[in-house]
């Protein structure tokens, strides 16, 4: 179990640049430029809703199988991206907002788009002066192929992760089995850790039963932004992350490659491996 290595914070100055159609080149080559020596994203998406919803407590196949209709039936509405570096200091934070979705005809599911509404997203506003996924997917996925992004941080992730892959142009569509979304993850995304996963062992966190707001509150870590935008949340996910990091000392190999939401471990071979039969692990654990 993490214990408790109080640590002086450094001094911070949070902001969330906003990109539409209109300064996604300016943000993008920043995010490039940016992204050059700070190696770690922490990120969030915003989607349109659940259409299937998975009952508490099922197997990991059907876990799986909702999460991969949920993200192929639906399209992405924001990404959120916070730069920090090893130290924790955050150094650029940006909110991506797509015009794909549609929210007069597009899969949705009602009540959360009544949820996004009432916090405050503009969904003619996205339509109309959003980014064209396929734009920022072009750009992004060049950006990180130049980059040495050496992690990326969620929480409660799973669904952030399967949107990412889609958005980096990793794979159109999610793949069938859980073997191979593990095995995509680790080629085409790389290491990830969860948050909510990580808080489970930490001591005072309360078993990581608790939402991204609450978990800040507990290590000391305000919002700044709107809450339930996707910035915002990216944001908030770094701080928080630096925190937990200083005042736990998380090591990777205990922590790195969990996503909250599925219980079994997933094995694969790389392709090309030698006869030894190297075997890279991802672990995927559901919350009690």
């Amino acid at each position: 179990m993490g214990r408790r290595n109080r640590e002086r914070p450094r001094r911070r100055t949070p902001s969330i640049q906003e990109v539409w159609a209109s300064n996604f080149d300016h943000e993008i080559l920043r995010l490039e430029r940016c992204l050059q020596a700070n190696h770690i994203l922490s990120i969030d998406t915003e989607f349109p809703g659940c259409i299937r919803s998975t009952p508490w407590g099922s197997i990991d196949e059907r876990v799986y199988e909702d999460l991969r209709f949920n993200v192929n039936q639906t399209k992405l509405i924001q990404l959120g991206l916070t730069a920090s570096d090893e130290s924790g200091q955050v150094a650029g934070s940006w909110e991506f907002n797509f015009s794909d979705f549609d929210h007069q005809i597009d899969t949705q599911n009602p009540s959360s788009i009544a949820f996004l509404e009432q916090n405050g997203l503009d969904f003619a506003k996205l339509k109309k002066q959003g980014i064209p996924l396929s734009l920022f997917t072009l750009n992004f996925s060049r950006i990180i192929r130049r980059s040495r992004v050496r992690k990326w941080v969620t929480f409660h992730g799973l669904y952030d992760i399967g949107y990412l892959v889609k958005a980096m142009g990793v794979a159109e569509e999610l793949p069938e089995s859980m073997e191979e979304f593990a095995e995509m993850v680790a080629r085409g995304v790389g290491v990830v850790r969860d948050l909510k996963e990580v808080a489970r062992w930490c001591e005072g966190l309360e078993q990581g039963r608790v939402g991204l707001e609450r978990l800040g509150e507990l290590l000391g870590e305000k919002r700044f932004g709107m809450k339930h935008h996707a910035g915002s949340d990216s944001l908030l996910t770094a701080f928080v992350h630096a925190k937990m990091a200083r005042w736990f000392r998380l090591e990777s190999e205990a922590y790195d490659g969990h996503l909250y939401g599925l219980r079994n471990k997933l094995q694969y071979m790389n392709e090309g491996e030698s006869e030894d039969h190297v075997w890279t692990d991802f672990l995927f654990t559901v919350g009690l």
